[in-house]
C-alpha cells in the first residue's frame, strides 16, 4: 500500500491481512480465528474516529504488526509442536482496579527467585520466542526503550504515573492485545468504539492466546512460576480461571474515585505521546464506563462463582504501601508459597533503592479535571462498595478526624 503525500489511505481490514501475509511470507493463522472479531472492530474504530496522520500511521504499523506475529506464532508451533505441549503451572495473578497499588505488589512479588514474570518488552514484541543466553540483551529492549523514550518526550509527565523501563515486569492486558481484546487499544489509541465494545463483550479466546504467549515464553526463555498482573483480568475472572484453575489471585481495593481520576491522568498523558485527540471530559467519561463495568462483573462473578471467591486475597491499597513487605508475606501466607530470604532481602534493596518505589505520591490529579462525579461512581459500583468499601473507608475516616 503506498503512502501519497504523507498520508496513509484508510485502514483497511484485508488489506492489513494482506500485508502481513506479505512480510512473514506465511498465510496461516491457525484453526482459531476468534481473535478476528476484535481485530475487525478496533480496524472500524480507528477510522470512526477520523484520525489524524500521526494516530492513523501508529494504528496501522501496531495492527500489521500483530497479525504477522500471529501467523508466526502459528508456524512456530507446526515446526515445534511441543511449544503447545507445555505445562504453564499456577500463577500468581495481581488483580484489582488500575492505580489501587498493582504495580507495587506486582513488582516485589515478581522478587521472587522462583518467579517469572514476562517483561514489558516481551508482551509488547512477542517473537521470536526469548531465549535465555540473550535475555538480558534481546535487541528488543532497545526498540521497545526508544518507543518509551518518544512517548516522554511528548509526554513527560508520564514518568510520575507509570514506570517508563521495558525490562521490568510486564502486563497482562498489553499481551492481550495480540487477541485485539485489550483495554491498551483505547489507553494508547483512543477508539472510543472499541472501548464500548469491550465493555461490553466478554472476547471469546482471550485466554488461549494468552496461555500461547506464556507457552511461547518459556520455551527457550526462563522459566518459573508465573507472576502476572493485569486489572483486564477484572473483565473475565472466570474466562481466567477456566484456563489456570490453579490460579492464585491478589486483589487490591481503593476507592475508585481516587482510581479512575488516576487512571484518567495517565490515559491523557498516552493520547498525548502519540498525537491523539484528547478530550478530559471524554477521557474521564471512557474510564468511567470500561471499569464501572469490569468490577460490576467481577464483583457478580465472586459472588456467583464459590470457587473464585476462594482463591482470592483482598489488599488494601493504604496497608500496600504502608507496609509492602507485611502485604507481601500475607499473600504468600494465603497461598503456602516459601517466603525466602532471599527474597526478603531483594524487597529491602528494591524499597530503599528503586526509582519505581520512590515514585509513590508524586502522581497529581483530582477527578473535577476530568468530571469524574464521586456521587456518580458509588451509584454505578453500589455493590462493590457495599461489599469491599471497608477496606479504603476506615483510613479515610481517621484522615478526616485528624485534619
Amino acid at each position: 500500500m503506498n503512502v501519497v503525500a504523507g498520508k496513509r489511505p484508510p485502514l483497511d481490514a484485508e488489506a492489513l491481512i494482506a500485508e502481513a501475509k506479505a512480510a512473514s511470507g506465511l498465510g496461516d493463522f491457525g484453526h482459531d480465528l476468534s481473535f478476528m472479531n476484535g481485530f475487525r472492530k478496533l480496524v472500524a474504530a480507528v477510522e470512526a474516529m477520523n484520525p489524524p496522520v500521526q494516530l492513523r500511521e501508529t494504528a496501522h504499523h501496531k495492527i500489521a504488526a500483530l497479525l504477522e506475529t500471529r501467523l508466526r506464532y502459528v508456524e512456530d508451533e507446526k515446526r515445534h509442536p511441543d511449544i503447545v505441549a507445555q505445562d504453564v503451572g499456577d500463577p500468581l495473578v495481581v488483580c484489582g482496579l488500575p492505580r489501587t497499588g498493582t504495580t507495587i505488589t506486582y513488582d516485589l512479588l515478581c522478587l521472587d527467585p522462583a518467579a517469572r514474570a514476562p517483561r514489558e518488552w516481551e508482551w509488547y514484541m512477542p517473537w521470536p520466542a526469548p531465549e535465555i543466553a540473550t535475555f538480558d540483551s534481546d535487541p528488543r529492549i532497545a526498540q521497545v526503550q526508544a518507543i518509551y523514550e518518544n512517548w516522554l518526550v511528548h509526554a513527560p509527565q508520564l514518568a510520575d504515573i507509570q514506570r517508563m523501563d521495558c525490562t521490568q515486569p510486564g502486563e497482562c492486558n498489553h499481551g492481550m492485545m495480540l487477541h485485539f481484546a485489550s483495554t491498551n487499544f483505547p489507553a494508547e489509541l483512543g477508539v472510543p468504539d472499541f472501548s464500548r465494545w469491550l465493555q461490553q463483550t466478554v472476547p471469546e479466546g482471550q485466554y488461549r492466546t494468552h496461555k500461547r504467549m506464556l507457552q511461547q515464553f518459556q520455551w527457550k526463555g526462563p522459566k518459573g512460576r508465573w507472576t502476572l498482573k493485569s486489572p483486564q483480568h477484572l473483565f473475565d475472572l472466570p474466562g481466567l480461571v477456566e484456563a489456570y484453575p490453579g490460579a492464585m489471585l491478589v486483589w487490591t481495593h481503593r476507592d475508585p474515585v481516587k482510581t479512575l481520576s488516576s487512571l484518567s491522568s495517565m490515559i491523557s498523558g498516552f493520547l498525548a505521546a502519540v498525537g491523539a485527540p484528547q478530550d478530559d471530559k471524554a477521557i474521564g467519561r471512557s474510564v468511567l464506563d470500561t471499569w464501572s463495568a469490569a468490577m460490576a462483573r467481577a464483583t457478580a462473578a465472586r459472588a456467583a462463582h464459590p470457587d473464585i471467591e476462594a482463591r482470592i486475597i483482598d489488599l488494601a491499597h493504604s496497608d500496600i504501601v504502608a507496609d509492602p513487605m507485611g502485604a507481601i508475606k500475607r499473600i504468600y501466607t494465603r497461598f503456602g508459597l516459601p517466603f525466602t530470604d532471599e527474597h526478603r532481602a531483594r524487597i529491602t534493596r528494591f524499597l530503599g533503592e528503586n526509582p519505581a518505589a520512590s515514585r509513590l505520591g508524586k502522581h497529581k490529579h483530582s477527578p473535577e479535571q476530568f468530571a469524574i462525579e464521586p456521587d456518580e461512581v458509588r451509584v454505578r459500583l453500589a455493590d462493590y462498595y457495599d461489599r469491599y468499601g471497608h477496606f479504603w473507608a476506615a483510613r479515610d475516616l481517621f484522615s478526616r478526624s485528624i485534619a
